[in-house]
C-alpha cells in the first residue's frame, strides 16, 4: 500500500461535512466576499455551517420537507448556502442552469413540481410571472438580494433570522434530520425528472449543476 502524501479528511456526506469543516476550521474563512472600496466581508466556517442550520430549519417551517426547492442565479455564496440548507436535510434540491430561457425555466418550474425557488435580482420578474400560473406548484418565491420580506416574496436573509430563532427555541427538526448516503437528493430527483424533459432541458440542468458541485466541493481545499 502506498504511503499518504498528506492528510484527508473523511466524510460520508455533505452533512458531515459542514459538521467536520466546522470543528477543524470553525473561525477561518470559508468565504471572502468582495465589498466595496475594494474590502472583503469574511464568513467564517463556523458562520457558514449556522447560516445553514438556520435556513433550513426556516424551510422546514415553511412546509417544504420533503419538497422540490430550485436555486438559480450566478455564483455566489448566498446560491451555497441556499443549496446544502435543501441537501442537508430539507428536501429535493433543482439547480436550474442561469442560461434557461424564460419558457424553459417555466416548463422545468412546472414538469419538476418546484414549490419554492431561490433566486438572484435578475430573475424575480419572470419567476413572479410564473408563480402566478396555475399550472404550477410555486408556492415560495426568495430573494437572495432582498434583506426584507415584500409581499408575496420572502428573503433569504430573513429567513436565516427566523430559522436562528426557530434554533433558540429548540427547534431541531433540520439539524437531526437524517441524510441517506446511498440516495441522494438530487439523484433521487433525477431519476423522476428523466422521464418529464427533453434531452436539451437535461443538458440545461447538468450544465448547472456542474458548475455549483465544483464550487462546493473545493472547500475540501480549505487552506489550514
Amino acid at each position: 500500500m502506498s504511503e499518504k502524501l498528506y492528510e484527508t479528511i473523511e466524510i460520508s456526506n455533505l452533512k458531515d461535512m459542514l459538521n467536520k469543516t466546522k470543528n477543524i476550521y470553525g473561525e477561518k474563512p470559508a468565504y471572502k466576499i468582495k465589498q466595496e472600496e475594494g474590502k472583503y466581508k469574511i464568513i467564517t466556517h463556523k458562520q457558514a455551517r449556522e447560516m445553514v442550520d438556520a435556513l433550513g430549519t426556516a424551510l422546514i417551517d415553511l412546509g417544504l420537507k420533503n419538497k422540490r426547492i430550485a436555486v438559480i442565479g450566478e455564483n455566489r455564496y448566498e446560491w451555497e448556502i441556499a443549496y446544502l440548507s435543501i441537501v442537508c436535510g430539507t428536501g429535493i434540491v433543482v439547480p436550474l442552469d442561469k442560461a434557461l430561457p424564460e419558457n424553459e425555466l417555466e416548463s422545468l418550474i412546472e414538469r419538476s413540481e418546484i414549490e419554492a425557488i431561490f433566486y438572484s435580482k435578475k430573475y424575480e420578474e419572470v419567476l413572479t410571472k410564473i408563480k402566478y400560473n396555475e399550472n404550477n406548484k410555486l408556492k415560495h418565491l426568495i430573494s437572495m438580494d432582498n434583506t426584507k420580506n415584500t409581499d408575496g416574496i420572502y428573503s433569504q436573509v430573513e429567513l436565516i433570522n427566523k430559522g436562528e430563532k426557530l434554533l433558540k427555541n429548540g427547534n431541531r427538526s433540520f439539524i437531526d434530520a437524517k441524510i441517506n448516503n446511498k440516495e441522494m437528493s438530487e439523484k433521487v430527483f433525477w431519476r423522476t425528472l428523466e422521464s418529464l424533459v427533453t434531452p436539451l432541458q437535461r443538458v440545461h440542468i447538468l450544465e448547472g449543476m456542474k458548475v455549483k458541485i465544483a464550487d462546493y466541493l473545493c472547500w475540501m481545499e480549505i487552506v489550514k
